[in-house]
């Protein structure tokens, strides 16, 4: 009997949610029963505004607080997380009608296991919103192809407005999709060049009207919230465009899609497993190619060819909005993922299955398909790798909330032995104390707290030491903390671990880490003193 007869098998969406459901807390479950804290998760709940979240066009996630109330509720939030998902690939099943089991299996471990959602849990805080940001773009593409007519346009369309609302980024999963969608449609010689286009449309058509929902959304969140668009990863950059930026644009996106699947450029198995593969997805579409003897239709290779230029400027499609857009967050880059199902959707485009997992153990099996084989080998070392990656991130995140929790523990000490100390006083602090980063080295560079390097000005600090310590200090504003730095008294002082690092001056306890690092108003003790 194979697992094909199997009655596990036999509803392929309760197995790929079932399936995705047991990877998801295989490979996160140390994260889903342990609470790990960075800045923005302290800040988010003693300081981040609703108002923040609106301002920066994220306007649907105060409804998820809404829900579940501003505390981060890991066990919850996780699990959440990880039925969006689930739902996810089901879709994503369904809409590329995968039939076989090594296909479903390696769909489902792909979209729950992979770095891009180990990095969106180092800030398990807003993981459910974005989670679920990242359902409904996936839905939104599922609708535009699979409802026809207007209907389908308008539904896709108000699925990737609520993607939009939740986390912008995660528009890149949408067009890589409807991208995966036409290719299929490239490869099918039955497919005419109007049929394509017309396809092609479809898709830029739900995808404008989306986006003009969007805009006429985000203006009337900022007025009902009184507020306007912050300036944050360049949001607010109003400069225009010009040909060097354009270009710029284009030559980051390139780098940064290198980066992702080859990390500081180290032979490790992530590398060599991420240049195998892609090497062998071109492979295929060669062999696809030559099959179905499309070289001899000029076209079609050419439109290829530009569809594989354009992959790295979709997936990093917000560097043409800011030049400040980052994606060393890789929380960004969860549309990068989607190219690891290609291998599968392209099986299954040519064979129209991709086999039961009895038949990986029949040497006829190999005899006759060698490469399939080799490639679903492949990536599923690839998610195997994805769960250690996983597994040596949340080891980071507890070590740096260790280290963190004892210097927090170490200055609150100190605080409490100067005369006069309250748990309500003043106080200000000057410089950081620099933690050694603590990146996974062979996954690309992840945020939050997989890195020991998050505690960095006196908000910071302030949030780490209200929060670990149970006070409610009053924090020197910035006025306050130049006045300060006139005293003579802190000339005297010493950094931190000298005995004088700590001191009450003129009321306010005042804490000195470093002299030579700059704070948030991005200036030195040298730079107040000059003043």
């Amino acid at each position: 009997m194979t697992l094909e007869q199997n009655g596990f098998w036999k509803d392929r969406r309760k197995a790929v949610f079932w399936l995705t459901m047991i990877y998801g807390f295989v490979a996160h479950g140390f994260r889903l029963t342990n609470k790990f804290y960075c800045d923005d998760s302290w800040n988010y709940m003693k300081t981040i505004s609703v108002g923040w979240t609106v301002a920066i066009g994220r306007f649907f996630l105060p409804l998820v607080e809404t829900f579940r109330g501003r505390y981060e509720t890991t066990w919850v939030i996780g699990v959440f997380s990880i039925i969006c998902i689930a739902l996810a690939a089901v879709l994503i099943v369904e809409l590329f009608d995968i039939k076989g089991n090594v296909g479903q299996a390696l769909t489902a471990a792909i979209l729950v296991v992979n770095p891009a959602v180990t990095g969106t849990f180092a800030y398990m805080y807003t993981s459910d919103g974005y989670f679920f940001g990242m359902m409904c773009s996936v839905l939104s593409a599922f609708l535009v192809i699979c409802i026809k007519g207007r209907k389908g346009i308008a539904a896709g369309c108000v699925a990737l407005f609520v993607t939009m609302g939740l986390y912008q980024s995660y528009i890149s999963v949408t067009i890589l999709l409807l991208m995966l969608w036409l290719l299929l449609m490239l490869l099918d010689p039955e497919k005419k060049a109007k049929e394509l286009l017309a396809m092609a449309g479809r898709f830029l058509l739900m995808g404008a009207a989306a986006m003009a929902a969007y805009l006429i959304g985000m203006n009337v969140a900022w007025k009902i919230n009184d507020t306007q668009m912050a300036d944050y990863m360049g949001m607010s950059d109003t400069s225009g465009y010009s040909v060097a930026r354009l270009l710029g644009a284009v030559k980051s996106s390139y780098i940064e899609f290198a980066r992702f699947f080859l990390v500081r450029w180290e032979l490790n198995f992530y590398n060599l497993s991420n240049v195998i593969l892609l090497l062998s997805i071109v492979a295929l579409l060669l062999w696809i190619c030559g099959k179905r003897k499309l070289f001899a239709q000029p076209w079609r290779i050419a439109v290829l060819i530009v569809w594989g230029l354009l992959l790295p400027l979709v997936t990093h499609i917000y560097s043409f909005i800011s030049e400040e857009v980052s994606y060393i967050s890789i929380i960004m880059c969860y549309s990068m993922v989607l190219i690891y199902l290609m291998p599968i959707l392209l099986w299954q485009n040519v064979a129209k299955d991709t086999g039961d997992f009895s038949a990986l153990f029949r040497p006829e099996y190999w005899k006759k398909h060698l490469f399939r084989a080799l490639q679903s080998v492949l990536l599923a070392c690839i998610c195997v790798h994805f769960v250690v990656i996983a597994d040596q991130a949340y080891e980071r995140m507890h070590l740096a909330n260790e280290q963190i929790r004892n210097l927090v523990n170490r200055i609150q000490y100190r605080m409490e032995l100067v005369e006069g100390y309250t748990d309500t006083c003043e106080v200000a602090l000057y410089g950081n104390l620099y933690q050694t980063p603590e990146y996974v080295p062979s996954a690309p560079m992840m945020p939050g707290v997989v890195s020991g390097l998050y505690l960095t000005t006196q908000r910071d600090y302030s949030s780490a030491i209200d929060w670990f310590a149970s006070s409610d200090h009053k924090w020197a504003t910035a006025e306050r903390r130049k006045e300060l730095v006139r005293n003579a008294e802190f000339a005297q002082m010493q950094p931190w671990p000298a005995a004088d690092c700590v001191k009450m001056i003129d009321g306010t306890i005042v804490i000195l880490l470093a002299d030579d690092e700059a704070d948030e108003f991005g200036q030195t003790i040298k730079d107040y003193l000059e003043e």
